[in-house]
């Protein structure tokens, strides 16, 4: 039997902003509530997210909490604009809550499926053990280039995992799955306004991360500062649970979490739990897993790059599947090629090893043109007089007929000319030694 998630906020039937109405609780962690509501102009589904604020806050800090959720929504729009597979923020504001408490809430796109942490669960239920390499990285590019995206940005999510990453299908296609990325780090953004206020004791409570897909940076900042390389350490702890369908990290207590994260000598690469992988796939985990965020890649798209070309090429029986319709709306390039390879590709002179095969060589460029200066006709008291214009070459006398086989035409008409006018002189001789006969 399932357990309806509770309502802390009470706020299931109620109308936020005069035109959300809040219709039911989804689930609820430890930041926050998500509900499923109803967008009334739009008609249409969508998702609610109100988070928990520790305590009752005064009216200084709700703004600057609100300021902070305010960039969080503008940012999280943004970046779904450009990808489409970042959940797309619609709006967001506060509540003074029926239960009494002040909340900021997101308003997101509704999407149907289910998230990859709630899929990683019904597979080991199911006794799987783990994708295939391939299809593996089929199922994780679409979050992967998303951020690219955003790292090209220089914006980092900062938690990244399984339950962040959502199998999302649509009613026109049923089988189709498109992965979407949610939440931008709303909780690091809030952390960083709300502990200079009067609640900074509070600060673990809106701790921007989850302890098992975290970075040794997040656990230690004397390791160094969070960024994308905090982005590209957690995604590679999701791609090992992916490929054996088992945490890599699941330790139990902080302090053996914290261990694990940072032991130089063992690093929690999909090896180290049993996959079966190339050597330098391997590799390209043991840069991305690497304790100091200096000795890993500095972005996704490097990363995304370093181990699509490691991983043994695609047999023909093994081609990929595609999840989506071809006819779908086209993506951005930074979601099709990564980051790297587009910057690489922009210092690349075109054709570096000449023409392309078969292709004709590109017309010479005409020389320009000048224009040519009018010139006015002379003025005389009877009138313009129009200057000698002399003819152009072969304008007059111009054969009437012209054969290319060796100009035969032309000698035919002037013989046929010739003869007219001997037959002619002829008949003239003959008329008049007629009439000179008939006067004898």
């Amino acid at each position: 039997m399932t357990v309806a998630p509770l309502d802390p906020f009470a706020l299931v039937g109620t109308l936020l902003d005069g035109q959300y109405r809040v219709d039911a609780v989804v689930a609820e962690g430890g930041f926050g509530v998500v509900y499923k509501g109803w967008h009334l102009s739009f008609d249409q589904p969508i998702a609610i997210k109100a988070l928990k604020i520790p305590e009752a806050v005064d009216a200084s800090l709700q703004n600057s909490v609100l300021a902070k959720f305010r960039e969080e929504a503008q940012l999280q729009y943004t970046l779904s604009q450009a990808s489409l597979t970042i959940a797309r923020s619609i709006g967001f504001g506060a509540v003074d809550t029926p239960s009494g408490v002040w909340a900021p809430y997101m308003v997101l796109e509704w999407l149907e499926g289910k998230s990859l942490a709630t899929d990683l669960v019904e597979r080991r239920e199911r006794g799987l053990r783990g994708r295939a390499l391939d299809d593996m990285l089929d199922l994780i590019e679409p979050a992967a280039l998303a951020l690219a995206y955003a790292h090209s940005r220089r914006v980092a999510h900062r938690d990244v995992k399984p339950g962040n990453l959502f199998l999302a299908t649509t009613a026109d296609h049923p089988g189709a799955i498109t992965l979407k990325l949610l939440d931008f780090g709303i909780a690091k953004k809030l952390r960083e306004g709300v502990t200079a206020g009067s609640i900074a004791t509070h600060a673990t409570a809106f701790s921007s991360f989850t302890p098992f897909y975290a970075a040794p940076e997040q656990f230690d900042p004397r390791m160094g500062v969070t960024g994308p390389w905090t982005d590209v350490y957690s995604l590679a702890l999701v791609l090992g649970e992916v490929l054996t369908d088992r945490q890599v990290i699941d330790d139990g207590d902080a302090m053996a979490l914290i261990a694990r994260a940072t032991d130089l000598q063992r690093r929690p690469t999909p090896r180290s739990i049993g996959a079966d992988i190339p050597d330098a796939v391997e590799a390209v985990f043991v840069r991305a897993l690497a304790v100091y965020p200096k000795d890993r890649f500095a972005e996704m798209g490097p990363m995304w790059e370093a181990l699509r070309g490691a991983a043994p090429p695609r047999s023909p029986s093994k081609a990929p599947v595609h999840t989506a319709p071809m006819a779908s709306v086209p993506r951005p390039l930074h979601e099709t090629v990564p980051m790297a390879s587009v910057a690489r590709l922009s210092q690349t002179a075109p054709f570096p090893h000449g023409p392309v095969p078969h292709a004709r060589q590109p017309l010479a460029t005409p020389a320009p043109v000048s224009p040519q200066r009018m010139t006015p006709l002379p003025y005389s008291p009877q009138g313009f007089t129009p200057p000698p214009y002399p003819a152009p070459p072969g304008a007059y006398g111009a054969p009437m007929a012209t054969n290319p086989q060796g100009g035969k035409g032309s000698s035919i008409l002037l013989g046929c000319l010739l003869g007219g006018a001997v037959t002619v002189i002829l008949i003239g001789l003959a008329v008049l030694k007629l009439v000179d006969c008939l006067a004898k």
